[in-house]
C-alpha cells in the first residue's frame, strides 16, 4: 500500500481527525505525504489523548482499525503500524494492563516485540 491510500484510510475511517490531517499534510506532500509522519503526528497523538482521557469506545475503535490495518498483511502498513503507532504507545499500554485486553493478536505481538 502506498502512503496516499493508507492516509486517506485513516481519513475515511476517522473523519473527526480530518481537520488535523489537513494542517500536517497542507504543508508537505499532500495525500502522498509519508505515512508515518500522518500516522505519527495525527493519529497517535490522538490515541494518546483518548487513553489519557478514558474515552473506552474511542480507544476500541482506534485499537480495532490498528487491528484490521495489520490484517491487509502489507509490510509497509505493517511498518507504519509498530514504528509510529505501537512503539509510540507501547509505554502507555503497558502502565494500563486494561488496554493490552483490549489490542487484536497482531497487535498484541508487535507490542511484545518492543
Amino acid at each position: 500500500m502506498k502512503s496516499k491510500e493508507l492516509n486517506l484510510l485513516l481519513v475515511e475511517n476517522f473523519p473527526s481527525l480530518y481537520e488535523k490531517y489537513i494542517e500536517e499534510v497542507s504543508w508537505q506532500e499532500g495525500n502522498d505525504t509519508g505515512s508515518h509522519i500522518v500516522y505519527g503526528d495525527v493519529f497517535t497523538p490522538y490515541l494518546i489523548q483518548c487513553i489519557e482521557d478514558n474515552k473506552q469506545d474511542d480507544i476500541i475503535s482506534m485499537f480495532n482499525y490498528i487491528e484490521m490495518l495489520l490484517e491487509l498483511g502489507d509490510s509497509y502498513t505493517d511498518e507504519v503500524v509498530a514504528f509510529s503507532i505501537i512503539e509510540s504507545i507501547e509505554y502507555l499500554v503497558k502502565e494500563k494492563v486494561q488496554l493490552i485486553k483490549l489490542l487484536g493478536e497482531k497487535s498484541k505481538k508487535i507490542l511484545n516485540e518492543f
